[in-house]
């Protein structure tokens, strides 16, 4: 039996805790409490029933009040993996872990990953493709740069997560808006999103093709896991938007195998080196180039719908790692054809009054599964970033054209019980 510390939970992070005690270990959680809005009251009465002790930290986006933590929880006893699910505490518990030599992601590749200019400074050292690019603080910067790159690009922050702040710009007009809007943008987030955006950005060219992504699982035993690739979707009118995905991926073995190794690469020129890192891609006419790197693993329903097609528990292969296990693992196998798309809203709305509370009901009855976090009369804001979703659904089934299908048809069944116009979504 191990001694496993999460650092903060997520919705689908709940998972991990769970694997942890299945496996046999004691669990211990660090949390402020702060992000305690991710989770509903029921989640998190189950996160306090699953783990074994809470240490309190009046930050968890801190080192130092991590590092204070942890050195309370050691004094009980001694630490054997420290692992964190949601992406703005995996800088400071690495760090942390760092400092009291416990086994961890190695900060280097977190800072590497987590700062997409230097990300692709790096890959591009390696000698790895990747999109131009360039790293500017301002807005005359950022028109050289898309002067130099020929617009469409892509502006986003140096730094940050779930795809806030991130927009397509098509000319200088709209270049112009971005920064005029930026301030207040950023004052409309939450103040912990707000703390993991920083003031350099970066202007890049835009790949042309689908988006997919894959999990690179590294162990402390050399092997390099090239585990899953999903096909995703995006908005129609706003392809920066993710709106669900589906596995198999539909790519040819040469071509999983092109993107398994392009994936890999980057996860070594990177440094990182324990743990199952996100990688997202655009499959261009030339092969893959990189969109970003998460070092930690997938959010969202990602893990699920892996786990619909092959079986297999990505969490509990996560926490297996992080406890020293050698996995020899490579490709999963699907089993089934899975797909997931996201209830988000085009505009801000309210839901018509007379929604009956069991709405979603017999729906979820024709699903692989889902959830849907809307009542009556309820205010949808406008989809801007992964955190603005609403809900799920996932279906399964013999072939990827169908499962695509079927989801879709569901989509638009939510859409017309709802009363108001979600996120058109492009396969």
């Amino acid at each position: 039996m191990a001694h496993v510390v999460f650092i903060e939970t997520t919705r689908p992070g709940i998972q991990a805790i769970e694997a942890a005690k299945r496996l046999g270990h004691k669990v211990s959680l660090v949390t402020s409490g702060k992000f305690d809005w991710l989770l509903t009251p029921a989640e998190l009465a189950t996160v306090r029933d699953s783990v074994d002790a809470t240490y309190s930290a009046p930050s968890t986006q801190s080192a130092d009040d991590c590092e204070r933590a942890l050195i309370e929880c050691m004094a009980v006893e001694p630490i054997d993996a420290l692992l964190t699910v949601f992406h703005p505490c995996v800088l400071p518990a690495t760090t942390a872990a760092a400092r009291l030599g416990l086994k961890a992601t190695c900060v280097e590749g977190v800072m590497n990953a987590r700062d997409k200019a230097r990300c692709r400074d790096l890959i591009q050292q390696a000698g790895l493709p990747s999109v131009q690019f360039r790293r500017v603080s301002g807005f005359e910067e950022a028109r050289q740069a898309a002067l130099a790159i020929g617009y469409p690009v892509v502006v986003k922050p140096s730094t940050g997560l779930a795809k806030m702040m991130v927009k397509i710009i098509a000319h200088e007009q709209a270049l112009t808006a971005y920064f005029e809007q930026y301030n207040q943008s950023l004052a409309a987030l939450d103040e912990a999103m707000r703390a993991e955006i920083d003031d350099i950005f970066v202007v890049e060219e835009v790949a042309v093709g689908p988006l997919f992504s894959i999990e690179v699982a590294v162990s402390a035993h050399d092997e390099w896991m090239p585990l899953a690739i999903l096909r995703r979707k995006t908005g129609r009118g706003n392809p920066v938007l993710e709106m669900g995905s589906t596995m198999p991926s539909g790519l040819s073995d040469d071509e999983y195998q092109v993107a398994a190794d392009y994936a890999i690469a980057i996860v070594k020129a990177l440094g990182l080196d324990l743990g199952i890192f996100h990688v997202e891609f655009i499959y261009t006419a030339n092969g893959p180039r990189l969109v970003e790197v998460n070092p930690r693993i997938a959010g969202g329903a990602i893990p699920d719908l892996i786990n619909a097609s092959t079986g297999v528990n990505l969490f509990e292969l996560l926490v297996r790692i992080h406890t020293g296990e050698r996995l020899g693992l490579g490709r999963l196998a699907s089993q089934t054809y899975s797909s997931h798309s996201f209830i988000a809203a085009e505009q801000d709305c309210t839901v018509r009054e007379d929604l009956p509370e069991d709405w979603f009901s017999p729906i979820r009855a024709q699903l692989h599964s889902g959830v849907a976090n809307i009542k009556a009369g309820q205010f949808l804001q406008h989809m801007e970033g992964n955190f603005s979703t609403y809900g799920v659904i996932r279906v399964s089934g013999n072939s990827y054209a169908e499962v695509v299908e079927k989801v879709a048809l569901k989509h638009a069944a939510v859409e017309q019980i709802l009363g108001v116009k979600l996120v058109p979504i492009s396969d």
